[in-house]
């Protein structure tokens, strides 16, 4: 008896573009252009019988029918990947090396890296918290991630995880300030500054925070700096000071109340992480579900 299976083509491309609510993304992870998903979810949505997505002016957005579609077939795709994964190693694990920047590394990647590890354990993962550039001398990681710096031959870029920078601080610093703190109460506070002595590195600092809160140029001389960001949050977290700093890297620190969102007043980062996959390593499903798996949970850390 044949089976009653839907085109799984158009299986593949649901289940991209509903992870990225996106057709352009979608077609993109797949090397097809936006146009071939949209007809693809047109055909899938013609065997379904419902829509699974309300097409916006801005973009997609799943019905309720595609949410529990998404949900159902991304366990099913997990399986099918866990299974070739196992294929290809049988009796053993398949191995994948993430190089990345040294806080992320510590403050985002760290922390998350369990759970996939838990929904895959016959999958070795290796991170590096390394410089960005590398020599020929060294293999070339499956993964890297870092601030983007243009097109790389054989390497397919995607944004990782963009966030805002967020003025941060202990419980017991926030206190010293007036009941209904302005920005100008930092000017006589010790601030603390990230400082990246690697070229080709830079977040906004301090001047632009100021800036975007109505002030003018500042010559501002912090009391700390530290070249790493993760470096900045241990020393903000004992009371050394202010930090301006990713608000996804202090995602456990204002979750347990170790520090405070001291104002709420946010500035955009312009240079997100990007991670960055050679096209062999892509090949490979275990780099691919990784990545797939890493690119999730920068959608969830930015919402």
């Amino acid at each position: 008896m044949s089976r009653h299976l839907p085109p799984l083509p158009a299986l593949r491309a649901f289940e991209a573009a509903a992870r990225h609510l996106s057709f352009a993304r979608a077609g993109g992870e797949l090397g097809v252009t936006p146009g071939a998903i949209s007809h693809q979810m047109k055909q899938l949505e013609d065997w379904v019988g419902d829509p699974l997505f309300e097409r916006r002016a801005n973009g997609v957005r799943l019905t309720e029918t595609g949410r529990v579609f998404a949900t159902r077939l991304g366990a099913i795709f997990d399986q099918i990947t866990s299974a070739a994964v196992a294929a290809r190693a049988p009796g053993g694990t398949s191995s994948v090396t993430v190089r990345c920047q040294f806080s992320l590394a510590s403050k985002w990647l760290a922390p998350r890296i369990g759970r996939f590890r838990a929904l895959h354990p016959d999958i070795q993962i290796a991170v590096q918290a390394l410089p960005h550039r590398w020599n020929a001398n060294e293999r070339d990681p499956d993964l890297a991630i870092y601030h983007g710096r243009g097109t790389i031959p054989g390497v397919r870029q995607d944004t990782l995880i963009g966030g805002r920078l967020v003025v941060v601080a202990s419980p017991g610093l926030v206190a010293t300030l007036p009941p209904a703190p302005t920005p100008a109460d930092l000017l006589s506070r010790p601030l603390i500054k990230v400082d990246f002595a690697e070229p080709g590195w830079h977040d906004e600092g301090w001047e632009a925070w100021f800036a975007a809160t109505g002030f003018g140029h500042l010559e501002l001389r912090p009391s700390l700096s530290f070249n790493l960001v993760h470096l900045a949050i241990e020393a903000c977290s004992a009371g050394a000071g202010f930090a301006l700093v990713p608000d996804f890297m202090v995602e456990q620190e204002l979750e347990s109340g170790r520090l405070v969102d001291a104002f709420g007043i946010t500035l955009p980062i312009r240079q997100p992480y990007v991670m960055m996959t050679p096209e062999a390593s892509l090949a490979r499903p275990e780099v691919a579900m990784l990545r797939s798996w890493l690119l999730d949970e920068g959608i969830k850390s930015a919402a």
